[in-house]
């Protein structure tokens, strides 16, 4: 009974060493991890940040092309009625 005792000791010194080793490799790989998705948290505002920046210019583009549209409409339109017009635009 005594040998049984000894080696249930082992067996428990041995899951305990075992167990602090699994969760110190735990409490390192999740340290990791938060650096990670801190890092990629960094990346994503500084994404959004030059996106907004951007937005002021793609709606000075839009305006432009809108604004395009709306002459190279207009050249049709006398173009159509009025051929000297078109004529005299080339």
């Amino acid at each position: 009974m005594a040998v049984a005792q000894q080696g249930s000791a082992g067996d428990t010194a041995a899951f305990e060493a075992e167990r602090s080793r699994l969760v110190s490799d735990i409490n390192m790989e999740m340290s990791q991890v938060i650096a990670n998705v801190n890092n990629l948290n960094r990346s994503l505002e500084t994404i959004i940040t030059i996106g907004q920046e951007f937005e002021q210019l793609s709606q000075l583009w839009k305006n432009f092309h809108a604004s395009a549209s709306q002459l190279n409409e207009g050249d049709d339109i006398y173009s159509s009625r009025d051929p000297a017009l078109s004529q005299s635009s080339q």
